[in-house]
């Protein structure tokens, strides 16, 4: 049976909760988990509203994000700014001491740097979409 029709559609049913609660004694049985982590999908299930919440109880949060994928946007951003603001006071600088204002320095830094923290921070989000029980 494939992954997106073993609940039924629409709404949660009692039926439903005792086919996850199944799996998840099915599992715990196999050793695929414990009995405490049993006990926590077992209690997903029951709270369960939505066809995906119970999805997400029986196939698990799934992997987690390695720390460094998890802190690259930061560390991205934070390098971008101080850069940037280096950037803008030898820009300054040049400009009060030899007259020389080119502000497409300027902004070629600023911009160059920007679009590659957004493209990290795109990449953190991707990681963090496909992790996602379906």
């Amino acid at each position: 049976m494939s992954e997106s029709s073993r609940f039924g559609l629409g709404r949660v049913t009692e039926l439903d909760r005792k086919l996850a609660a199944t799996e998840i004694e099915h599992g715990r049985s196999t050793g695929a988990y414990d009995g405490g982590e049993a006990a926590r999908r077992l209690a997903r299930v029951r709270l369960a509203t939505t066809q995906a919440a119970l999805r997400a109880a029986v196939a698990g949060a799934g992997p987690a994000a390695p720390p460094a994928l998890e802190a690259a946007p930061r560390i991205a951003g934070t390098l971008w700014a101080f850069v940037s603001v280096a950037n803008f006071v030898v820009w300054l600088l040049i400009g009060l001491i030899g007259g020389q204002w080119d502000p497409s320095w300027l902004v070629w830094v600023v911009l160059g740097g920007g679009v590659l923290a957004v493209g990290v921070w795109g990449v953190r989000d991707w990681d963090r979409r496909m992790r996602v029980i379906p």
